[in-house]
């Protein structure tokens, strides 16, 4: 067995089994430092483009801040169930969504993560086709139409073929992708805030502001607090790895909730001041042709490295969940996000994914934080969480205290705002859509779990507990 294959094996062991004390590697910067990876890339740069395309500068600072830090606060205490029991995030699930309830969550997973590939995917393809033009290649490089997708979709191999080879390999990749971000936001950064041939942050106006203000600063809103939602499935893969719970909340929370922000703070700027949303097309105009080039190449580069992430992550899990099929097969699972790569809809789309991901989150970390929280109160049977027959199986493998409280908070979300079409209630405008949806899941949740269905699993006196030891 090679190197590569032999972690690859490793990974999925320690994806499935609960991590021991050895296992438990990772310091709160160890934390920080492979979090942040996927937040630093297109994500965080289309999150604040479509808030500066809306908002002023002032309201955008504040819009990006408060959107992706309360989020956070309010699901990253799970990252204690993980943590505390060493297990992953689909396995801590079935405590409170049943094991079949955990296992479709997971496929949503699957889908969240394809949106993120192909969003990450198609703005790499755009900065390539800028770069071609400066190169003067052919039409058919140069033709968005024709280009974006191409260029797209090689690079998705590429990213594929790292991905495939396993950890080894991909730390070597991110040795050149982080830092070349890291240049990439400083660079730009600096250059908006210092270059005199840039007018006054404070006087810009947006681009594509709605009629109503409120409306602009609330729509901004929801977009970011989707993305501080949308970390969730991802919370329990590293922190299952910490040394301490503490540890584990400080750098989920710090990662997800307050560094990943600059990567939006920066899009945000950068929008108001080219006015378009498109981040291949700040180049140029920001930093002239030379600077413009090594900004395109450090983007495709950080890009290409988030989608490395996604992709071994999405594998990983998918084997860890289904370890019957082949590593190959499980690799396979993210070619499906070619297909969003073949015009620009989704990646257009990119607002209202962000929006939808909020809806749902909203509701499943409503959910995930009253069960463990306030119902079980912190006591799961590590025991029962593997037995797929055990009292996680509450009815044919679903919880219906989450069916109902998914449905009542389906039914809050969309009365308040339509991520599709954008149009909201007078209500949106006050309260915005993500955050009492994750309220009403919660308290649905506690009271349908504690008063009406009253599974035994629910009441920590009647199941034999397995608590984590100290070491733990």
């Amino acid at each position: 067995m090679s190197k590569e294959n032999s972690n690859i094996a490793d990974d999925v062991a320690l994806g499935y089994l609960p991590t021991d004390k050895r296992g438990k590697i990772f310091g709160l910067w160890d934390l920080i430092l492979v979090q942040v990876v996927i937040g630093f890339s297109a994500f965080g740069l289309l999150t604040g483009a479509y808030t500066g395309s809306m908002l002023n500068a002032k309201d955008s600072i504040a819009v990006i801040l408060f959107g992706n830090a309360f989020p956070m606060f309010l699901i990253a205490p799970i990252v204690l169930l993980f943590a505390r029991y060493g297990i992953d995030t689909f396995i801590g699930f079935r405590s409170s969504l049943g094991y079949l309830g955990a296992t479709l969550f997971f496929l949503l997973f699957l889908c969240l993560t394809l949106g993120y590939i192909s969003v990450a995917l198609f703005m790499s393809g755009q900065t390539l086709v800028e770069l071609a033009t400066w190169l003067g290649l052919p039409k058919f490089f140069i033709d968005s139409t024709t280009g974006t997708p191409f260029f797209a979709i090689f690079l998705f191999f590429i990213a594929f073929i790292i991905a495939a080879k396993g950890p080894i390999a991909i730390k070597k990749f991110n040795l050149l992708a982080v830092p070349s971000f890291l240049v990439f936001l400083a660079g730009l950064l600096g250059i908006l805030i210092f270059s005199s041939h840039i007018p006054a942050i404070s006087s810009l106006i947006p681009s594509e502001p709605f009629d109503i203000k409120s409306q602009s600063f609330m729509t901004a809103l929801e977009i970011n607090i989707g993305m501080g939602f949308s970390w969730l499935p991802y919370l329990g893969q590293y922190a299952r790895l910490a040394k301490t719970g503490a540890g584990a909340y400080k750098a989920s929370f710090y990662s997800y909730g307050i560094i990943v922000c600059l990567a939006a703070l920066v899009g945000a700027l950068a929008t108001l001041v080219i006015g378009s949303i498109d981040p291949s097309t700040w180049m140029f105009p920001i930093g002239g042709s030379y600077l413009g080039v090594a900004g395109l190449l450090l983007l495709t580069v950080a890009n290409v490295g988030a989608v490395i992430f996604l992709m071994y992550s999405q594998a990983i899990s998918f084997k860890t969940m289904f370890p019957s099929n082949s590593w190959k097969f499980s690799m396979g699972t993210t070619i499906p996000a070619i297909l969003l790569l073949i015009s620009p809809t989704f990646y257009n789309a990119f607002g209202s994914f962000m929006s939808f991901i909020s809806f749902v989150m909203a509701s499943l970390g409503g959910i995930i934080i009253s069960d463990y929280f306030f119902v079980k109160k912190q006591k799961i049977s590590l025991r029962e969480l593997y037995n797929l027959k055990g009292d996680y199986n509450y009815y044919k493998g679903v919880n219906p205290s989450a069916v109902i409280a998914i449905s009542m908070s389906t039914i809050v979300y969309w009365s308040l705002y339509n991520p599709l079409t954008m149009e909201s209630s007078k209500l949106f405008l006050h309260l915005s859509a993500g955050l009492p949806t994750y309220f009403v899941a919660l308290v649905t949740y506690y009271i349908s779990a504690k008063y009406v269905f009253k599974f035994s699993v629910d009441h920590s006196t009647v199941l034999p507990m397995i608590h984590p030891t100290k070491d733990h």
